[in-house]
């Protein structure tokens, strides 16, 4: 895959994520395809990436009961996530693993969920900076296969 760009980003999302499309026009103000294309005057990465990807898709989906959680709609957001912290330019890399990875660290619930869903790099990024000797016991075991 070529280097995603900063501007790259909704589209890419749009194209990855559909269900992003409700809010990629509220932060846009207008429809998805204007939104993506064209001018992106409205767009900010470190808000669009907190605000539209972590805080309404995914954060939703992994604190929902396991048996209830979109999966699907979880695998796609950490491909999206691994595409940017891998083929982006550092600052863009910067604000996924900040906007993205980063606030999961904060919930052993969030972690637990969604460590088993990432691909490997994504992965391997996310356990980088994990300090596991701050996980409880019971999110340890949960994590055994993932934790080297």
């Amino acid at each position: 895959m070529p280097d995603i760009g900063r501007h790259q980003i909704p589209g890419l999302l749009l194209i990855m994520v559909p269900e992003s499309r409700d809010g990629i026009e509220a932060v846009a103000g207008m429809s998805a395809e204007q939104a993506v294309s064209g001018d992106l005057g409205w767009f900010d990465l470190y808000n669009f990436l907190r605000d539209v990807v972590f805080r309404d898709l995914v954060r939703p989906e992994l604190l929902a009961p396991e048996a209830e959680r979109d999966t699907d709609l979880l695998g796609r957001c950490a491909e999206f996530t691994e595409n940017l912290l891998l083929n982006s330019t550092q600052p863009v890399a910067s604000a996924a693993f900040y906007q993205l990875v980063e606030p999961l660290y904060a919930s052993e619930e969030l972690l637990v969920a969604a460590i088993p869903l990432m691909p490997p790099e994504m992965l391997r990024v996310t356990l980088e900076d994990l300090g596991v000797d701050r996980l409880s016991a019971s999110a340890r075991a949960a994590l055994a296969d993932y934790l080297h």
